[in-house]
């Protein structure tokens, strides 16, 4: 393997934790979710199971969707994107429940300001890891599969995905009397996320190219 390999592998693992931090950072402090962390952290409530091992779940879920969508044999990246989306699950659930256990944030300014460095964190990370390219999450696998087989814009697809998280969280919450994940935390994802990660995106793509 060639040092540029090696390099984008380490480099990878690295953002993977980081951004496994990021989301953690986000669920701890507890002012709302993106819509599919609202998803499992409601979920969590409802089953009384760790937030990652549901996000392992349901990441399955969308990357065997997407095989069977694909329809083609497995090759190493997929087993590269399974082994990579399990770690992220038990990376979360490592800082969430052990590492981040032991302080809490009763101020709410506090929660804000947390809520967004974990933001921050999670897209510098997440920018980092679709620059590189080596992984592929299965969600947006998934959605380009289905915008390709029939024939749907890419956007569109992955929004219809977040209606629907959206939906099913709010449901699950007015049936389970779980604590409402769909708040402002939300709503900050929902207008800085695209824009930041974009941004990192760009950044990392462009110093990889200079590398090169």
């Amino acid at each position: 393997m060639s040092r540029k390999k090696w390099n984008d592998l380490a480099g990878t693992i690295l953002s993977f934790v980081f951004f496994g931090f990021g989301i953690s950072l986000q669920l701890k402090a507890a002012i709302g979710q993106s819509v599919l962390n609202a998803l499992a952290v409601t979920l969590s409530y409802t089953i009384e199971m760790k937030v990652g091992t549901i996000l392992n779940g349901i990441n399955l879920l969308f990357f065997i969707s997407y095989l069977l969508l694909r329809r083609s044999r497995l090759n190493y990246k997929d087993a590269v994107q399974i082994l990579a989306t399990i770690a992220n699950g038990y990376i979360i659930n490592l800082f969430l429940y052990h590492l981040l256990s032991v302080f809490t944030v009763e101020s709410y300014v506090y929660r804000v300001m947390l809520y967004l460095t974990g933001l921050v964190i999670a897209s510098i990370s997440l920018g980092a890891i679709l620059a590189i390219g080596i992984v592929k999450f299965p969600l947006e696998s998934l959605c380009l599969v289905i915008s390709e087989a029939y024939k749907r814009n890419f956007t569109a697809v992955r929004m219809s995905f977040d209606v629907i998280f959206l939906v099913v969280t709010l449901c699950l919450t007015l049936l389970s009397h779980a604590p409402l994940q769909i708040r402002e935390g939300t709503i900050i994802s929902i207008f800085l996320l695209s824009t930041l990660l974009g941004i990192c995106y760009e950044f990392f793509r462009k110093r990889l190219a200079k590398e090169e």
